[in-house]
């Protein structure tokens, strides 16, 4: 009588184990079962993720592109009044002068407030990662593989070029 206790005892406790072994593996089926959708959904979550990140790089650098053909005209415009005209006999030019040089200044202080900051090289040793070279000249006093003239200021974001500075290299 005794063994029979103990195998009806010990037939319980296996069953009361496998309904538990069966609880466990439907609960882990019910938390485990979409693992499989998550990866997917993750792998084109990334895909689509890259995708918006390259279209606002794109985005970022054509307006950068803009802004910086802006300070381009702005300083192409005051750099091409004569200083002797910028007189209190000729109001309307000064204060068109002082206008533009006021919204040049306003533009870079956005410019380097944002990380943006002008690549002008005169002088320097040319660098392909930062400068695009037009022409090689010869130049008295200054230095082979070195640039002689800029033609268009370049810039840069912290420490990214984002747009080279157009140059003259000597030779």
């Amino acid at each position: 009588m005794l063994l029979l206790q103990d195998k009806y005892k010990r037939s319980l406790a296996d069953r009361e184990n496998v309904r538990t072994r069966l609880e466990k593996q439907v609960k882990d089926g019910k938390l485990f079962g979409i693992q499989s959708f998550c990866k997917d959904l993750l792998d084109v979550s990334k895909h689509i993720v890259a995708d918006i990140l390259g279209k606002v790089a794109d985005i970022l650098g054509k307006v950068a592109d803009i802004l910086g053909k802006v300070a381009d005209i702005l300083g192409k415009a005051t750099e091409s009044v004569p200083p002797e005209e910028i007189s209190d006999s000729n109001p309307h030019l000064k204060s068109l002068y002082e206008g533009l040089k006021m919204t040049e200044a306003q533009l870079i202080t956005v410019f380097r407030r944002h990380g943006v900051v002008p690549i002008n090289p005169v002088g320097e040793k040319f660098d392909p990662h930062q400068h695009e070279a037009l022409f090689q000249q010869e130049v008295e006093g200054v230095q082979s593989g070195h640039v002689a003239v800029v033609t268009k200021i370049g810039y840069k974001l912290h420490e990214r070029t984002i747009r080279p500075a157009l140059v003259g290299v000597a030779k």
